[in-house]
């Protein structure tokens, strides 16, 4: 008996000692937030009764970018602002003006926050350039940044219009029968036949015949997105039957992925292939170069006397895996919302194909061959570009978090803001491209705003990032965007399906629901993603 009152003694100051954390915790977490600026702050709940209400009005699982952008807007918070979620979500800062975001703090910070490498690295691996930071990132990005020159880019402009064909074959068949299709689902194999190709410099061909890597690479990615869901999270089975199946297919691909490495790494000195930076073949090839022996080495060593280490390996492993789910999510992406609002924008489309028989050729098969020869033509379409940058600013694919260092601040109308401790670092380029102080009327789809004396600056487009990790990839993505209206709207024209306009705004920063219905409002995956698969049906012109 007494044995038993001092284990429920043992027990009772434990659970006591526990309580008393959480509360001091929580108190601390509070007393943080009280005299800084955000929606309205409670000892109880933080700020999670303000967040709640905004999700409250959207459909569900929605980009935070949509949330902060609408409690910005209910609660006028211009500029900065913090959301203490504790003990549900990361504590963060939201900042919303370029002078902001664009402050050393800021701009020099490269390390990601643990909380995005959470949801990516199970997905990628780990050590690769999204997901890495300090020296390792630098040289990843040392080692792809010759991939991504305009020099290398105009060369792969040939490469991306054959890849269209088949997206072409396919929309011509739909439009046969006026069925509506998955624009996402159809898309994301254009993206992933393009992107795997100019990493590995060979076709695919995942449009046409299908592609167990590109299957295993979105299952993961639906893992990773799933991490949000309540029904996951508060399944403790759900937990378990996922991380089973997760690990199997990432096993899967990542042997895939490894055949793939090994094979060029042993074909590069065989065939005399030893690559400098100018004579990459593939972006795979730039990785390799610098694991290869010298050519006075090499002439001294048996062909394929050399092995990659398993450290080395890892790391091409996961940068391969990192443009994937990069290079094909978010250009996929931005496909969907293209469509979307050039479905109802015929004067847009008009103007945009006038400029592409100007410049490219008044037929598609003049515009294939200018492609081909003549790559730079598609640095001179000004209006197709300030129709891209238009969508973007309308859609951008999501944000950066980051993690500044210790005692780092930020300055605002005279006064000084803690940015470290922690915080998830947000920098809302969705809520800056909806401030009608930066965008007059910032509901409507005016591709005309980029063009004419009135430059819009860099530091107000923020989808592609600023600062040490800005997206390596943004001129490559603008001109496989290019390649793609020019290919496709010359012959068919898309029509969104199955819409439920809102007879009122949801919201009050955007009334773009009132045409489009709740597809404007992305879905939070590895990025902002479409909703519903952005269902469509093609028509020929």
């Amino acid at each position: 008996m007494a044995w038993h009152r001092l284990m429920f003694a043992v027990g009772a100051i434990s659970a006591f000692a526990v309580i008393v954390r959480f509360i001091y915790r929580g108190y601390q977490q509070r007393r943080f937030y009280r005299n800084l600026p955000g929606p309205p702050h409670s000892w109880l709940l933080g700020h999670l009764k303000a967040v709640g209400d905004v999700a409250g009005i959207l459909p569900s699982n929605c980009h935070p970018q949509a949330y902060y952008t609408e409690l910005a807007r209910r609660h006028n918070l211009d500029g900065i602002f913090y959301l203490d979620l504790w003990p549900i979500g990361p504590p963060s800062v939201i900042l919303t003006r370029p002078e902001l975001c664009d402050q050393p703090a800021i701009i020099k910070c490269a390390v990601r926050h643990p909380v995005a490498d959470d949801t990516l690295t199970p997905v990628v691996g780990h050590g690769g350039i999204a997901n890495s930071n300090g020296p390792l990132w630098k040289k990843s990005h040392t080692t792809l940044l010759p991939a991504f020159s305009w020099a290398n880019i105009r060369s792969l402009a040939s490469l991306m219009a054959e890849e269209c064909m088949p997206f072409r074959s396919l929309l011509s068949r739909l439009s046969e029968t006026g069925d509506g299709f998955s624009l996402e689902d159809v898309a994301a194999k254009l993206v992933f036949d393009i992107i795997f190709r100019i990493i590995f410099n060979f076709p695919l061909n995942a449009q046409t015949d299908g592609s167990q890597d590109l299957d295993d690479l979105r299952e993961l990615m639906a893992f990773a997105e799933s991490q949000s869901d309540p029904a996951v999270m508060l399944n403790p089975f759900a937990r378990l039957k996922i991380w089973w199946r997760r690990k199997k297919i990432s096993k899967q691909l990542d042997i895939s992925m490894t055949r793939k490495i090994r094979e060029r790494f042993m074909a590069l000195p065989q065939d005399e292939i030893i690559s400098s930076r100018r004579s990459a073949q593939s972006i795979l090839d730039l990785m390799l170069r610098e694991h290869l022996p010298t050519p006075s080495a090499a002439s001294k060593e048996r062909p394929n006397g050399r092995n990659l280490s398993e450290i080395d390996e890892a790391v091409i492993l996961s940068n391969i895996k990192n443009l994937l789910v990069g290079g094909h999510g978010t250009t996929t992406d931005s496909i969907c919302f293209s469509f979307m609002l050039l479905s109802e924008a015929p004067t847009v489309v008009e103007t945009m194909l006038q400029e592409h028989r100007d410049i490219l050729g008044s037929d598609f098969d003049s515009i294939v061959s200018s492609i081909a020869n003549n790559p730079e033509r598609l640095q001179t379409l000004p209006y197709t570009e300030a129709v891209i940058k238009e969508i973007l600013r309308l859609f951008p694919i999501g944000f950066t978090v980051r993690q500044a260092a210790p005692q780092a601040t930020v300055s605002h109308n005279g006064e000084t803001f803690p940015i470290d401790n922690g915080l998830m670092v947000c920098m809302n380029g969705h809520d800056l491209h909806y401030n009608p102080q930066f965008f007059p009327n910032p509901s409507k789809f005016s591709p005309e705003r980029w063009l004419g004396p009135n430059e819009i600056p860099r530091s107000q487009f923020r989808t592609f990032g600023r600062g040490l990790r800005s997206c390596m990839g943004e001129n490559l993505a603008m001109n496989e965007l290019k390649i793609i209206f020019s290919l496709i709207l010359v012959d068919f024209s898309f029509k969104c399906y199955g819409l439920a306009p809102s007879t009122k705004p949801t919201t009050s920063y955007t009334d773009l629901d009132q045409t489009y219905g709740d597809i404007i409002f992305q879905e939070l995956g590895l990025e902002a993603k479409p909703r519903g698969g952005m269902m469509m049906t093609v028509q020929r012109r």
